[in-house]
């Protein structure tokens, strides 16, 4: 039958491939692993700023931050660093994709009455 996609046999090959002969031979088929930069790739001085902006949000003493919060600092700082107008409403990033963020950065969620977060 099948594992995932992927039929018994093939994956039998490919852990064949990776235990008992080169590595480089396993990872000859590119099929996985980065396919493009990520966004943080092409905006490396809007991820520290991001990070920045996390961290002084959460270190007041009455912090409302939000992961939308963020988005929409992302977004902002975005359109001011490439010196682009905003024509709509959508996020440059998703609050999804912030939410994937804020563990990178190392930051946990707390949801007591609001989505109130501390480092």
């Amino acid at each position: 039958t099948s594992i995932g996609g992927t039929t018994i046999k093939t994956c039998h090959k490919w852990a064949n491939n990776l235990v008992n002969k080169d590595f480089d031979e396993f990872t000859i088929d590119e099929r996985g692993g980065k396919r493009s930069d990520s966004f943080w790739d092409c905006c490396p001085d809007l991820e520290l700023e991001a990070k920045q902006f996390v961290y002084q949000e959460c270190s007041k003493t009455e912090a409302a931050f939000t992961v939308e919060t963020l988005a929409r600092f992302i977004g902002q700082r975005f359109y001011e660093l490439n010196n682009l107008k905003k024509i709509d409403q959508q996020l440059v990033r998703s609050v999804e994709s912030c939410r994937l963020d804020l563990r990178r950065f190392r930051v946990k969620l707390f949801s007591v009455t609001a989505n109130r977060t501390r480092a």
